[in-house]
């Protein structure tokens, strides 16, 4: 078995896992083409890794040098009009309270390109001014690394240079929510659609399409069979022709909710099905606590009552059940609602968070990030050959409360 050498090229999985004031934080990336003479890697990593071969794997704590400080002095006052944002299909946009925005929404950052997309925070408003917070949206984090070897191969060539914690770390952090104080999501009309017409006409034609390419699917397959059991008796929410069930499981029951009976018919994991728009109803027609888990998968992004339907999922879920909320970042444009479409994918999973927070009756509040994999060859990919990367995959997940 080959063994990783300063010489080699590896494939490693990197979960990062980090926590704020309301959940655990996982971060999954696939890491192809690691090389041990060339890439940064966290300070640990390359010589507790060097003898090991595939199925290996090595624990340990990010150096806190890697992560970056935090600075208070990069949290600056500002009036509010220095905030020049560009006009989004017309509309101006506001500064919110523990929202992300590029830099380059600020006229005069010091130390910072006038064209930097880079991401600062809105960490306080008052009368005429703003907080902004200029600091990495993980600064200050401390974080735990699982290194798993899952490939290697002589090396070949010098290639570019990688940074890998950098990479890694592209994105995380931004959603957590400030302490004690939730995101303002809901203002500016979030929950506006391009498409305001008649949903049970829009879904009335069957479109039993994949939204995710192949190995994005997997992986939410594997989530599932991470966290669901076959004694379970599930609820698929905004359920289409496929729920992304692992082979061979076999749950007590599975009863799915969606927009379209045609694909409802089509789904082979379904025991029960039901033609049911929650946008225009969002009471589900189950009894109380009648169900192990309640899972979602590329839906809830067309949501318009989404505390609503959060509080029916919490009322039909057993004490100690699960809510399972899965997405990426594609979707039908002209149904997506606006927040949805305004946000960074990170910030998305703090937008889910918050839809289980609001409630009260969820809590161990987990979300994770599934990144870096390969986009397989697939002919009924439109994206095959076009993009390198798989579609990412954010979940965000939750128990209720017991009692």
């Amino acid at each position: 078995m080959a063994r990783i050498t300063p010489e080699s090229l590896a494939t490693i999985y990197f979960t990062f896992t980090w926590e704020s004031s309301h959940a655990v934080h996982m971060e999954h990336y696939l890491a192809e083409d690691v090389s041990f003479t060339r890439d940064m890697l966290p300070l640990g990593v390359k010589s507790h890794m060097r003898g090991l071969g595939v199925g290996d794997s090595v624990r340990l704590r990010m150096d806190p040098s890697e992560v970056p400080a935090f600075k208070p002095g990069k949290v600056l006052d500002m009036p509010i009009a220095r905030f020049q944002p560009p006009l989004l299909d017309g509309r101006i946009i506001k500064p919110r309270l523990g929202r992300f925005y590029p830099k380059n929404f600020i006229e005069r950052v010091p130390g910072t390109r006038p064209d930097s997309a880079t991401p600062f925070r809105v960490t306080g408003l008052s009368q005429g001014t703003f907080k902004a917070d200029l600091n990495h949206p993980m600064a200050g984090r401390e974080v735990a690394i699982l290194a798993e070897v899952m490939g290697v191969r002589p090396g070949q060539g010098s290639g570019k240079l990688k940074r890998w914690p950098e990479i890694i770390l592209q994105g995380p952090g931004m959603q957590a929510r400030l302490p004690e104080t939730p995101t303002d999501f809901l203002g500016g009309e979030p929950f506006k659609r391009k498409d305001e017409s008649c949903d049970a006409r829009f879904y009335a034609k069957p479109r039993p399409v994949q939204h995710l390419d192949r190995r994005a699917r997997e992986n939410v397959q594997h989530l599932h069979a991470e966290l669901l059991s076959d004694d379970m008796r599930i609820l698929d929410l905004m359920a289409g022709h496929e729920s992304h069930l692992p082979e061979g499981f076999r749950p007590a029951s599975m009863a799915g909710l969606g927009m379209n009976r045609q694909e409802l018919e089509a789904n082979p994991a379904l025991t029960e099905h039901m033609v049911r728009d929650l946008n225009e109803s969002p009471r589900l027609p189950f009894d109380d606590e009648s169900f192990d888990a309640v899972i979602c998968t590329v839906g809830v992004e067309y949501l318009i009552r989404p505390g609503e339907v959060f509080d029916q999922v919490a009322r039909v879920l057993k004490p100690g059940g699960l809510a399972l909320i899965t997405f990426s970042n594609r979707w039908f444009e002209p149904k997506a609602v606006r927040i949805w479409t305004e946000l960074h994918e990170f910030e998305r999973l703090g937008l889910v968070s918050q839809y289980l927070l609001r409630t009260e009756r969820f809590e161990g509040i987990v979300t994770r990030s599934e990144r870096g994999w390969p986009r397989p060859e697939d002919p009924e990919d439109r994206y095959s050959g076009q993009l390198p990367e798989s579609d990412p995959i954010y979940a965000v997940w939750g128990r209720k409360k017991q009692g």
